[in-house]
């Protein structure tokens, strides 16, 4: 089983030490480990290699008996952090995806009733629409009726005209006939009283034969009434149609006007928005930097106060001779016994290792100021960056605040070490100092730590840490006003924009019920045009018919009348041939 372990030492009195592992998390899979409860430590020699504090990564049996010789873990607990931080931003992700669903969905729920009550709106429009085309369609079964009694009306007129002309074929041959007799009756005295019975009769029969125009002009005229009406109908319907036409192209027009108008105005408004979003994002790089520079000013008070901690245990390094027994790790009886060599011998390589200790936690101090500088800047280039440079530099912070978080755990695990090294020092100088027959006060110089040149060092790198905090802190009373003021601009400019953008949503939905208003009127006007050039064509069509039927029909009593005047004319002439008869 793979543990997570902190490894602890403790310092024996012959420079040996004990080496031990405290178990802090057990892995149950590949990305879950549970945290181990209570203070299990165990002993494990194979970890003497690394320092006090360091993690490690230990394989152990189910006894919890170390197997194998444990692994630095800061690499994998850099990869495991940046696997728990890409999941916690796909986790983001992800919420904010669905919380723009559930705004999507809002709206198109809205939508979707603004819609019904749009589809309301066009189907009792729609209806209306139905009723007119159904008045339409009764007039046009009008027309047709009309149109049928027009063709019977000139069938029965072509009849008349064919019997009138047969009976005028007739009369004329009766004339010529009796043209023919009053030739040869030219020498004789007259006509008998049979033969002018005769012709009498014929012409009474041809007088009766010949056809009345009155009788069809009056459904002529009854026809021409309904024509006229449904042309006076179709006159009033299509200046309502032109009507309809040209207000369908005035509101085109100014529906064309407000959507150029409106197209302008989200032009408008995207640049707003350009300009919004470059000053959110001059905001954020200078909130991420004000909080960069907060967060180095709480790195750097905690560095002076390390540096002054240091300072403090390097001026006491040189013990008075009373013996502090208190601390553990330390074998009295043990140090009373050893030869005073060996025991001389021991302080001074406790003092070498406590002096190499000294001068790698300040190289280490140094270099994590450095590491914090370049977060910075890095935290600055990125709140800078394009949208093609971020995830580079973003992979790259990432690996930089790991390895700053790494190195600021290994300091502090040094640090303890350094404290524990220190104090067991001081118990060895200490015995060292009294079985050398001096009194309890210490020296002033001699058989301590030469730690002059350490402390004029930490001095130095304090000064410099209080000159770095006090311009820093300038810095971040500087920029506070410029932020203050770049807020306010962009929460104008905010709530300027969502303003705007309230207005335009408006105006684009009332141009879109608009648009839908004009493609009904234009639709209102396509269909009745429809409708209406045929009518109009077949009630034009009807009136040319009824106007050659009425020219026909007046040449057909002009015929007439000839033919009651030539009958007239014969009846005259054999009363005449009678008279004539009847004196001779």
């Amino acid at each position: 089983m793979l543990y997570l372990a902190e490894v602890l030492k403790k310092s024996g009195v012959f420079g040996s030490g004990k080496t031990e592992l405290k178990l802090l998390a057990m892995q149950r899979g590949e990305y879950n480990w549970m945290p181990v409860t209570g203070d299990d430590v165990i002993s494990a020699d194979e970890a003497g290699n690394f320092n006090s504090g360091a993690l490690v990564f230990a394989e152990l049996t189910a006894n919890k008996q170390l197997q194998g010789t444990p692994k630095e873990a800061g690499g994998q607990l850099v990869k495991i952090l940046q696997n728990f931080s890409r999941f916690q931003e796909k986790f983001k992700t992800q919420e904010e995806e669905i919380e723009q669903w559930k705004q999507s969905l809002t709206y198109q729920s809205q939508e979707l009733n603004r819609r019904e009550m749009e589809m309301e709106a066009r189907r009792e429009e729609l209806e209306n629409v139905q009723q007119e085309l159904s008045e339409l369609e009764a007039k046009r079964g009008e027309i047709e009726a009309s149109n049928a009694e027009m063709e019977q009306l000139r069938a029965e007129v072509d009849r008349s005209r064919q019997e009138l002309e047969a009976a005028w074929e007739q009369l004329q041959g009766e004339r010529e006939s009796l043209q023919h007799q009053q030739s040869e009756l030219q020498d004789s005295v007259g006509l008998d009283a049979e033969q002018a019975e005769s012709l009498q009769q014929w012409l009474q029969y041809l007088a009766e034969s010949v056809g009345d125009g009155a009788a069809l002009r009056e459904p002529l005229a009854g026809l021409e009434g309904q024509v006229s009406a449904q042309q006076g109908w179709l006159e009033e319907r299509t200046t309502q149609l032109e009507q309809w036409r040209s207000e369908a192209e005035g509101q085109q027009g100014d529906l064309e006007a407000a959507v150029a108008d409106l197209d302008r105005r989200w032009e408008e408004w995207r640049q707003l928005q350009l300009e919004l979003e470059g000053k959110r994002v001059d905001l954020a790089a200078k909130e991420r930097l004000l909080e960069a520079k907060q967060q180095f000013v709480e790195v750097l008070r905690s560095q002076v106060q390390s540096s002054e901690e240091f300072a403090n245990s390097l001026s006491n390094l040189p013990v008075s001779g009373g013996e502090n027994r208190d601390g553990g790790g330390v074998d009295w009886e043990q140090l009373e016994r050893m030869p005073l060599n060996d025991l001389q011998q021991r302080v001074r390589e406790l003092q070498s290792e406590l002096e190499t200790g000294l001068r790698l936690v300040i190289d280490e101090q140094e270099e994590l100021m450095m590491q914090r500088l370049d977060l910075n800047e890095l935290e600055a280039k990125l709140a800078r960056a394009s949208d093609a440079d971020r995830p580079s530099l973003q992979a790259e912070l990432a690996d930089q605040q790991e390895s700053y978080k790494f190195l600021n755990e290994t300091l502090i695990g040094q640090r303890r070490s350094l404290r524990d090294r220190e104090r067991i020092m001081n118990q060895h100088q200490s015995v060292l100092w009294r079985r050398l027959g001096n009194p309890p006060e210490p020296p002033s110089s001699g058989g301590g730590v030469d730690v002059g040149p350490l402390q004029q060092k930490a001095s130095q790198l304090r000064q410099q840490l209080l000159d770095r905090l006090q311009a820093l802190e300038g810095e971040i009373n500087g920029l506070q006003p410029e932020i203050d003021g770049l807020r306010q601009e962009v929460e104008q400019k905010q709530a300027d924009g969502e303003s705007r953008l309230g207005e335009l949503q408006q105006q684009d939905r009332e141009l879109r019920d608009r648009r839908a208003q004009v493609a009904q009127l234009w639709g209102k006007v396509n269909t009745y045009h429809e409708v209406f050039d045929p009518l109009r064509d077949r009630v034009n069509e009807m009136k040319s018919h009824l106007e050659a039927l009425s020219q026909g029909l007046g040449e057909f009593e002009e015929m007439a009348e000839a033919q009651r005047n030539a009958v007239s004319q014969l009846q005259a002439s054999i009363s005449g041939l009678m008279e004539e008869s009847a004196s001779a």
